[in-house]
């Protein structure tokens, strides 16, 4: 994108084109709104500029004396629009009200993380460059033939994005930077556990529990309370006897501890005390201390911490380095939704304006602490402008279609196409006890997600379950850390400005109609050549919509063509994967020694691969369909004809590395 835009007014936007505004508004304080025609808005200044290449456009509006500004574009019956951030409800916008605005509400309509970006099909996207709180009615059912805008405060500000849905996603990550790619150990599994109940015994059930199903801890993630008093940032002596030998024993083992962190400082305690005395809290304009009950705790009383105060900032970051010196990995930096409207912050915006820009600043301290280094933290909540690994929050233990399993399949979907590629979900939810039936299809589901981590109130813990889910964790564990190569390679390219990691069926294929196909958004794409199909509902019967082209359907092993639908009864232990034919899969046999198998569906064709990429050598090739024996020393066979229902021809590696695809 150039930068230099060049001011061309509104009258050189093409009038037929769909991205030409036709109505501008504007509400008084305590009044109601006002609409004019965009070309006869008497009062309002605006200014209309493109890049050189015409590819973007940017519209300015201001009103002195006005408490909010809308923008409006007429629209067509048909049309689908995506984006808005993380959403639970459903993937397609059209008819939606979408929020601007940071909430602690993962579910339905709400959002832990909100864009202020949409994309449409009719050729162009729209994002907001600021902060401030905002509403986008998409054909909304009280203004159906609008797509409107609607932002606080006397000045909005709007760049229009011009390409299809590619274009659109690649125009947002130039313009708000790629997302931050993790250490190859985020792809392991991990663990949280039950926060009213954890100590130094359930870690070690943990520990135990995974070697028991053979399955290697990759992460142990510590949740709230760990410490003596929130934010005395040392391990509560209690329920920790003797934390530092059982960091320094995890991490000989090769798991990784992360710790629970939150936005506030709780009233009666030191760290309390402390961050008061010094001015790090949160006030009002008058500048009293504001309070809340975090998570509607009634036991809790805190404050914010005002992560604006550079001061504060540096405080919280240091504290924070002094956990990394003893050996914790990373942290998980939960909530940061709470900032009231009426909050002055240290950096003089209100809370209002600044809502939105508080969690900024809470992930901006605590990435400071990684001092320059891969940042190992995990958030709940977002901005645009910090695009670290996030988990999808508080989901219900079920099928619920707009808390349960079906919102974290559109969860992971949306917050990829948003610029979050990296994401998982609590494996669970988080509320309620799963069934046997809830928890093996949330493990498969899992599975085919960056971040696979059990975690939720209640027994998450599968060994601790039937024999069942047992067995289908394990299975599954195995199946995960086996793509850590394709998890390593689209994550790459996502890092590097490419397409997300999962892709969500309309960016996949854009030449298909969606708006007319059932459930699509209950299948994604994993990179280019893995359809995922999670069976997130009550009942075995699986309906999955094919794209043209061949597919190998991993439950029948056999190769189908789209377009097309595919009905299966699937089995507890099964999930429908559909690979396409002519893939090269690489996966990992042993991920220490970075050493891996090459799975072809189609023609074998010439097995000499290219150089190594990401460092995993090939130890051998095998073809779909039927089985010949395998080579020597690879004990996954059987794992891979359980994952992929079929048997393969083998041959032997000549040592070349395939791509990690």
């Amino acid at each position: 994108m150039s930068d230099a835009p060049m001011v061309i007014g509104l009258d050189k936007v093409a009038a037929d084109a769909a991205w030409r505004p036709v109505s501008i508004g504007w509400r008084a304080d305590g009044g109601s709104w006002t609409h004019l025609p965009a070309d006869r808005a008497d009062g309002v200044r605006m200014t209309v500029s493109a890049e050189a290449d015409s590819r973007r456009l940017l519209i300015t509006l201001e009103k002195d004396d006005a408490a909010a500004l809308d923008i409006a574009f007429a629209v067509p019956r048909k049309f689908q629009a995506f984006g808005g951030g993380e959403r639970f409800e459903t993937l397609d916008l059209r008819g939606q009200s979408v929020r601007y605005y940071l909430e602690n509400f993962g579910l339905g309509n709400g959002t832990y993380l909100p864009s202020p970006w949409i994309a449409t099909t009719l050729g162009y996207g729209l994002y907001l460059p600021e902060e401030a709180p905002a509403v986008f009615h998409i054909a909304a059912p009280f203004d159906p033939n609008m797509l409107r805008i609607q932002v606080e405060g006397g000045r909005l500000d709007l760049e229009i994005h011009l390409g299809d849905l590619g274009e659109l996603y690649a125009a947002l990550i130039e313009r708000i930077g790629p997302p931050l790619m993790p250490e190859a150990s985020f792809f392991d599994l991990w663990k949280a556990g039950d926060w009213r109940i954890e100590n130094a015994k359930t870690v070690q059930a943990d520990i135990d529990g995974h070697a028991a199903l053979g399955l290697p801890m990759g992460v142990k993630l510590i949740d709230a309370y760990w410490a003596s008093e929130v934010h005395s940032f040392a391990f509560d002596t209690q329920k920790y006897p003797d934390a530092d030998a059982m960091v320094r024993r995890m991490a000989e083992d090769g798991t990784e501890i992360y710790l629970w962190l939150c936005p506030w400082v709780v009233v009666g305690t030191k760290s309390f005390e402390f961050a008061r005395a010094k001015g790090y809290t949160i006030v009002d304009a008058q500048g009293e201390l504001i309070t809340r009950r975090p998570g509607a705790n009634p036991n809790i009383v805190a404050a914010l911490i005002d992560y604006s105060n550079p001061e504060a900032a540096a405080w919280w970051s240091d504290s924070l380095r002094g956990l990394l010196r003893q050996g914790i990995k990373g942290f998980k930096a939960d909530f940061g939704e709470q900032l009231p409207e009426h909050a002055v912050l240290h950096s003089g915006e209100t809370g209002g304006k600044a809502h939105n820009a508080f969690v900024r600043y809470y992930l901006e301290a605590t990435i400071a602490a990684f001092d320059g280094k891969v940042p190992a933290i995990i958030s709940r909540s977002g901005s645009p402008r910090v695009r670290a690994p996030i988990w999808t929050g508080d989901q219900t233990s079920d099928f619920c279609p707009k808390t349960g399993l079906p919102s974290s399949v559109r969860a992971v979907q949306s917050a990829a196409f948003g610029g979050w590629s990296f994401v998982g979900s609590d494996l669970g939810g988080y509320f309620g006890t799963p069934t046997p039936q809830v928890f093996a299809r949330w493990t498969q589901f899992s599975c085919f997600t960056p971040l696979m981590m059990l975690h939720g109130l209640g027994c998450r813990e599968p060994w601790d379950m039937d024999e069942q889910s047992a067995a289908v964790y394990q299975t599954y564990g195995k199946l995960h850390l086996a793509l850590r190569p394709i998890f390593e390679h689209y994550g790459q390219e996502a890092a590097h400005g490419g397409a997300p990691m999962m892709r969500m069926m309309p960016l996949a294929f854009p030449e298909i109609d969606w708006s007319a196909v059932n459930d699509w958004d209950q299948q994604y794409m994993l990179g280019d050549d893995i359809l995922v199909a999670p069976v997130a509902f009550y009942g075995n019967t699986r309906a999955i919509y094919l794209p043209q082209g061949e597919w190998f359907d991993v439950l029948t092993g056999e190769y189908v063509s789209g377009l097309a639908w595919r009905i299966h009864d699937v089995p507890l232990d099964r999930m429908p994967i559909f690979i396409r034919k002519g893939a090269r899969l690489t996966l990992a046999s042993d991920i220490d020694a970075r050493r891996a198998v090459q799975l072809v569906f189609g023609d074998a064709g010439d097995s000499v691969q290219p150089e190594p990429e990401g460092g995993w050598s090939i130890d051998a090739i095998g073809v779909a369909g039927s089985s010949t024996g395998s080579p020597a020393a690879l004990p996954m066979v059987e794992d891979l004809e359980a994952w992929f229902g079929t048997g393969f021809a083998w041959t032997r590696s000549t040592d070349h590395a395939g791509s990690s695809t």
